[in-house]
């Protein structure tokens, strides 16, 4: 009875449990939680991005997605299939187009000619080790020959990280790992939107605003929540090595380079225990070193710092001050340990520190003898820099690669991929001209991306460093030395440059998008909408060129044609804002009032700081009569920016004017 009576309360939760999964699935409920889905292109099975997987590890509206791939599911012959694993600096952050994966795609294209090359690039924004664990996971069925792994940026302030901004801040490993097989199941899914949906109706979707949300988050060093981050970053790339080793697949395991004299702290803190009398002291030995410091008494300085040092070590900013001393002084070697132990001590770690370097050169040497192989690009990027102090010759900012560094990278991992795979090329390693040129790459490119770059800085928390001022004047003058790269008619010829590049590489997706962009911005609308429409054939179920494409065909008052586009990237991708904010406007200017409020009511919920979706709100309210609640959105707008001139107008419009005498 006793044996019967356990059997019971075990066995009918677990029928109840396999059964409610089994109902949910069979039903269509639910999202697939793996990286790679297979699908069915011309014909032909193919594997692809799943837009679905980082749904598990960030909230609602903060998803971020791998860049659009399609391989065969079924490796063809004499065929070089190589997974790039990572963050977004493997991704190629600011510009793709000529990343590191890129760049080893133009390596290996020109070294094996009569090799088929696919270089699948399956880094991603934001992820950490907890996320790129999966991506190996679902990549090892994928019969690749190679991954290459670079990560170790986001332990801290990525998923689960200890200054994390999207959920549990460093819980137990196995708490981790069990909440993520939980979301995996439709029972689990389930669940978490049962807990979100309340938040979800009285809240707002979050804004993703890139590093500014973690902004505010703090860590220290030496805290026990960032040490256990260690610790599962050490037991994550562990099984990522595993799994490579289970699967048969060589890996080229990388140390992370990062800006050192170029990227002063995000943030400091000063020692526990220091008294409000010690921090008095210290406080004036600091400020009376930085004003020898901006006077250019560098020793002076230096004696100042001492001072402070002997009162607090602990204080980011403080080492940091004191290795721009050394340098100025031409002491390159203390320089170099100071600048080290500023990112150590950095309080806000967007940068991998000694460490995660560590951890993963012992990984390497621990796994030498199962096929995995190290490119320690920390020393290899010290060894190519003046004194041995990595800066804004190679990095964009903190930790983003410029197209020389990424190719710098990429040919000490194609060299090591080589003795790997134990292959030997036909022809010669490209140089870094030609890589570039095979790339596309152009001075419009370079002036696009620092755009991008000075738009960033310009925000928290590099608005926070004490070299803020210098690194925005040296974007700035980097800018203006390629202004002229944005004139049309300079345009017009490096665009004639890239497209016979098409004739060579036929089928390369991110050609096409950059040869598109180019002609765009020569004023080419009719040879850009072809290179639009040629990157949907080979990339269909990608969602941004689906919009790129809408917003070509809207500025030449094809609207219809524009907004049946807009539609179809939202079903492609829902929580894409733009194309939500720009189907909204076109239905109010169809005055399609009922589509309008759809779309732009959830353009407001998707990005409640959004101005513009606002006032479009507001317009399409008015259309359909309800001027209380255009009232409203006006007031909300002018809440966000009380000097906006339109929502006065407007509202002044709605309001009845008093009567005349």
């Amino acid at each position: 009875m006793w044996l019967f009576r356990g059997l019971a309360i075990v066995a009918i939760p677990l029928l109840f449990l396999f059964g409610s999964e089994g109902l949910l699935r069979f039903g269509g409920y639910g999202y697939s939680t793996r990286f790679i889905r297979e699908r069915q292109q011309s014909g032909q099975a193919v594997w692809t991005e799943n837009l679905d997987f980082g749904r598990r590890f960030f909230p609602p509206g903060l998803v971020r997605c791998a860049q659009p791939f399609t391989i065969p599911a079924v490796k063809p012959p004499h065929t070089l299939r190589v997974f790039v694993l990572g963050e977004s600096a493997a991704m190629g952050d600011p510009d793709f187009k000529f990343g590191l994966p890129r760049m080893l795609d133009r390596l290996l294209s020109e070294r094996y000619p009569d090799r088929r090359i696919e270089i699948i690039n399956a880094a991603m924004v934001a992820i950490n080790s907890h996320v790129i664990l999966p991506i190996a996971e679902d990549c090892a069925r994928c019969q690749a020959d190679l991954w290459v792994v670079y990560m170790g940026n986001n332990e801290i302030i990525g998923p689960f990280g200890s200054a994390s901004v999207f959920g549990s801040k460093a819980p137990a490993l196995s708490f981790i790992r069990f909440g993520l097989w939980a979301k995996s199941t439709r029972l689990g899914q389930l669940l978490e939107s049962v807990v979100y949906w309340p938040r979800q109706s009285d809240h707002p979707l979050p804004e993703w605003r890139g590093m500014e949300m973690m902004a505010g988050q703090r860590s220290p060093h030496d805290s026990p929540a960032t040490q256990r981050v260690y610790q599962h970053f050490e037991r994550n790339l562990e099984d990522i090595l595993e799994t490579g080793a289970r699967a048969g697949v060589p890996i080229v395991l990388c140390t992370v380079a990062t800006n050192l004299k170029d990227c002063a702290p995000f943030a400091s803190a000063h020692r526990m225990g220091l008294s409000p009398a010690e921090l008095l002291e210290w406080q004036r030995a600091y400020e009376a070193g930085v004003a020898l410091q901006s006077r250019g008494e560098m020793r002076p300085a230096l004696g100042s710092y001492e001072q402070a040092v002997r009162l607090d070590n602990e204080f980011a900013e403080l080492a940091f001050r004191r290795g721009v001393c050394h340098q100025q002084l031409g002491e390159l070697r203390p320089a170099e340990a100071l600048f080290r132990r500023a990112r150590e001590q950095d309080a806000l770690q967007f940068r991998a520190d000694d460490r995660i370097n560590t951890i993963i050169r012992q990984s390497a040497e621990a796994h030498a003898n199962r096929r995995v192989s190290l490119v320690d690009a920390d020393k290899l990027f010290a060894a190519k820099s003046s004194g041995g102090l990595t800066g804004g010759e190679l990095f964009y900012e903190h930790v983003h690669l410029v197209p020389e560094a990424n190719y710098l990278l990429a040919q000490a991992v194609a060299q090591r991929a080589e003795e790997a795979l134990s292959l030997k090329g036909s022809r010669p390693w490209p140089s870094l001209a030609d890589c570039l040129h095979l790339l596309g790459f152009t001075d419009w490119n370079r002036y696009d991306a620092l755009d991008v770059i000075l738009d960033r800085i310009q925000s928290a928390p590099f608005t926070n460093q004490v070299n803020h001022a210098g690194q925005l004047q040296k974007i700035n003058e980097q800018r203006e030395h390629f202004r002229s790269a944005s004139k049309p008619a300079q345009v017009r010829r490096e665009a004639a440059e890239v497209g016979t590049l098409l004739n060579r590489y036929p089928d390369d997706p991110d050609l096409r998008w950059n040869l598109a962009m180019l002609l765009e911005t020569a004023g080419d609308t009719a040879g850009a909408e072809a290179q639009w429409r040629a990157l949907l054939a080979l990339q269909p179920r990608a969602a941004l060129p689906v919009f790129n494409l809408a917003k070509l065909l809207e500025g030449g008052n094809r609207t219809a044609e524009a907004l049946a586009l807009y539609l179809d990237c939202l079903s492609k991708e829902p929580g894409y804002y733009p194309a939500r904010y720009a189907a909204g406007r076109l239905f109010i200017e169809s005055h399609s009032t009922d589509q309008a409020l759809q779309h732009l009511k959830l353009a407001v919920r998707q990005e409640p700081g959004a101005i513009e979706a606002r006032l479009a709100l507001a317009q399409a309210l008015v259309q359909a009569g309800n001027k209380s609640g255009a009232e409203l959105e006006l007031q909300q707008v002018l809440r966000l920016d009380p000097n906006n001139s339109s929502a006065r107008l407007h509202l002044g419009e709605l309001r009845p004017r008093p009567p005349g005498p």
